[in-house]
């Protein structure tokens, strides 16, 4: 392979073809497009058109960035398709840009928080992880310039103390794990933007296809491992490990998290799957079908507990709902704000509104006419299709991993236990939200006992979670995907 000059072929490059002097090659650049790239030893080949060019361009700057004087560079490295293009900078260089842990390592951009404006930055330990209060309570005295606190969270969250908590918001740790040699560090996570300092719920699913993909299993286990923590010491998956999302979830991925590592790992830990599956039992449990979101139907729904305004948003960000109630009670939108945060104003139409925001934002599809001012009231598709998956998966599991019996909390589950669950749970999809003659699942209004009749992608949800007969699916297929199919894939809704 040629090994070329960087600061020659650079230099040269962006001399010929970066005529607008922004240090990019792009359409805009009315340069020659081509370029005769010369190695060390003479030897040559050109370069053509805009993308291979830039192509060049990133590769020379990436290597000039690491400190190297020269580089190997092959034709296949630069003339890539664009999609091959993305995925090598995807798999070589973008999951470790994305990827964080939280630790003494990277304790400053951790409590970095956008959403929020505080002199003060704050981190909080679950009640029962002393091991954690310890190192960062020594972070702490050892990084004072931080203006850092940290605390320990109460054995039980009550809505009090959330309120207390928005006037002070911070971090919350995920897991930390000790080296050999006795070194702690924060187990990594991948974070959906570069923005972003915190773990997110339903992200963390999808970032986990792309890292298996790109043989990255082992940073897909780390971040299940922090899910698992999340499950232990806050009760649930968080929306993100910030103190504004404790009252919340994101839609369950964990089961299909967990099969999709334990069908690709290649050493086969049948105690770490078993641990697995007794944190999705747990969540299952205790969050989904808990008594927040168990609802009259038999079914799940979308809830967030507390009261007003997401803290996490800006503060003009409900002006427009708030703007009538401000009208009414004859004050500006910004002094009716703050009494309505401070509890010197009632409005239960307005703890209605946000009951539902919370439950919208649980949900993941924040914003959306579908379930805007009605989430909490409803039985969606996506969710209960997610949890027939849960139980489908569960029972797979018990069978095919467990010889049928699992034990989870001293009592024996049976894959026929979860069958069972996910058949109740079918018949109840499809007598409350199928609709034959317009070939939808409908998310299901349990307090006006009505489907919503609102056409949205989620109706296909039943057939990934394979939860759609053969005849729905059919129907599906040709009487709701042309109203949702648009040039490049699947509109929100119609």
């Amino acid at each position: 392979m040629p090994v070329f000059n960087i600061n020659q072929n650079f230099n040269r490059l962006l001399k010929a073809e970066d005529i607008d002097g922004d240090k990019k090659i792009t359409v805009d650049d009315k340069g020659p497009k081509r370029f005769n790239l010369i190695s060390i030893n003479g030897k040559s080949f050109e370069v053509c058109g805009t993308f291979h060019l830039s192509i060049l361009l990133q590769e020379l700057y990436l290597a000039k960035k690491d400190g190297k004087d020269e580089l190997d560079i092959s034709k296949e490295m630069i003339f890539q398709l664009p999609v091959d293009r993305a995925s090598s900078l995807i798999k070589n260089y973008f999951w470790k840009g994305l990827t964080r842990r939280i630790d003494e390592s990277n304790i400053k951009a951790s409590v970095t928080d956008s959403k929020t404006h505080s002199e003060k930055t704050y981190i909080y330990i679950p009640p029962r992880d002393e091991f954690a209060f310890k190192y960062f309570k020594n972070i702490q005295i050892k990084h004072k310039d931080l203006n850092l606190s940290v605390e320990k969270l109460p054995p039980i969250i009550t809505d009090k103390y959330l309120h207390v908590l928005n006037k002070k918001p911070g971090l919350l740790v995920l897991a930390l794990k000790k080296d050999k040699s006795g070194t702690t560090s924060g187990v990594p996570f991948v974070v959906p933007g570069g923005r972003f300092n915190e773990m997110y719920g339903w992200d963390s699913y999808f970032e986990s296809l792309g890292l298996i993909n790109d043989g990255r299993i082992d940073l897909a286990i780390a971040m299940a491992e922090n899910f698992f923590y999340q499950i232990e010491h806050y009760g649930k998956i968080l929306n993100a490990n910030r103190t504004y999302y404790l009252n919340r979830s994101q839609p369950p991925f964990l089961t299909s998290f967990i099969r999709e590592i334990w069908e690709n790992i290649e050493e086969k830990n049948k105690a770490w799957l078993k641990n697995a599956l007794q944190y999705a039992i747990k969540e299952y449990h205790n969050v989904w079908v808990g008594k927040d979101r168990l609802t009259s139907t038999g079914l799940s729904r979308y809830f967030g507990s507390g009261s007003g305004m997401p803290p996490e948003t800006e503060p003009e960000h409900f002006d427009a709902v708030l703007k009538p109630f401000a009208k009414k009670y004859k004050m500006a939108i910004p002094q009716f704000r703050q009494k309505y945060l401070s509890f010197e104003i009632s409005v239960p139409e307005l703890e209605d509104y946000f009951l539902h925001d919370r439950a919208v934002r649980e949900s993941g599809h924040d914003t959306s006419y579908r379930i805007d001012s009605v989430c909490a009231h409803l039985n969606t598709v996506d969710l209960n299709s997610l949890l027939f998956k849960y139980e489908m998966d569960i029972a797979h599991f018990i069978k095919q991993e467990f010889s049928d019996r699992f034990n989870y909390q001293g009592k024996i589950h049976k894959s026929s236990d979860w069958l069972k669950r996910a058949k109740i749970r079918k018949e109840l999809i499809d007598k409350l939200m199928w609709d034959t003659k317009r070939g939808f699942f409908f998310d299901y209004n349990f307090v006006l006992k009505k489907k919503t009749n609102y056409e949205s992608a989620v109706t296909f949800y039943p057939l990934w979670a394979k939860l759609a007969s053969k005849k729905q699916a059919s129907i599906l297929i040709k009487r709701a995907l042309p109203l949702l199919e648009e040039a490049g894939g699947i509109a929100a809704s119609t």
